[in-house]
């Protein structure tokens, strides 16, 4: 089974940003297919923190039209006073399947981490210095914490490797391979230190195309099981599928 486990739906309402404007549901399902995507995690686009909740219905929405396809993961800005109550809505009324912050909107607090660790759901979290994740990986060990774009979503090597160090020493920290990839060296370290069983092919669709990333993964000289794992099968058994 391949799962893309990064993907965006939805329609921005803030310009400032060129990426994932508009993130139509059909778009990204025909993307994945493309791609021989069996299964992608969605979640919304960047929106203002009190539009999230709206959001979120939107994906579980599309979830509930294309169940064999798609896994809804919730979004909210950890800073807004009611993200705990955003994400435990998404949760109780729209059964998501994990959590996506960006760290500007917010570091991850005690209440948020708590609802994922009552709720067994994983983090994934686009962060600029991934070292700052470390006190959280110490404190919740047993919350499963993915760290998009390989630890830098502009290539930034140095930050790639706080990324890599935290996937390679703590057992709940794992690399989503989504557009960071594109730095091979970064890819290959990532592969080397930390081990395939600690990735999971991401493309950040649609403003990615899929098929381009899962081909950094398959041109990797690596098994065809190692591959396989880092296509799937580890975000499979991440979310008990």
């Amino acid at each position: 089974m391949i799962i893309d486990c990064h993907a965006h739906i939805g329609r921005s309402e803030i310009l400032e940003y060129w990426w994932a404007l508009e993130a139509d549901v059909e778009k990204v399902l025909e993307l994945e297919k493309k791609a021989g995507v069996d299964r992608v995690v969605v979640f919304p686009v960047h929106h203002r923190p009190e539009k999230y909740p709206e959001a979120n219905k939107e994906v579980a929405q599309a979830a509930s039209r294309y169940p064999d396809r798609i896994i809804p993961f919730a979004k909210v800005a950890a800073s807004h006073p009611d993200a705990p109550r955003h994400l435990l809505e998404a949760i109780e009324l729209y059964k998501v399947k994990g959590l996506k912050l960006h760290a500007d909107e917010g570091f991850p607090t005690r209440e948020i981490m708590n609802i994922l660790l009552d709720h067994g759901l994983p983090l994934i979290i686009h962060i600029d210095e991934p070292i700052r994740l470390e006190p959280l990986a110490k404190t919740y060990p047993d919350v499963v914490i993915i760290i998009a774009h390989l630890g830098s979503y502009t290539f930034n090597y140095y930050h790639q490797l706080q990324a890599i160090y935290l996937a390679s020493r703590y057992d709940n920290v794992y690399l989503d391979t989504s557009v960071g990839s594109s730095l091979r060296r970064g890819l290959i370290h990532a592969v080397k230190e930390a081990g395939p069983e600690k990735m999971l092919f991401g493309s950040d669709a649609p403003e990615f195309h899929p098929a381009v990333e899962r081909m950094k993964i398959e041109i990797l000289d690596i098994s065809e099981r190692e591959k396989r794992m880092i296509l799937g099968e580890n975000m499979r058994h991440i979310l008990k599928l």
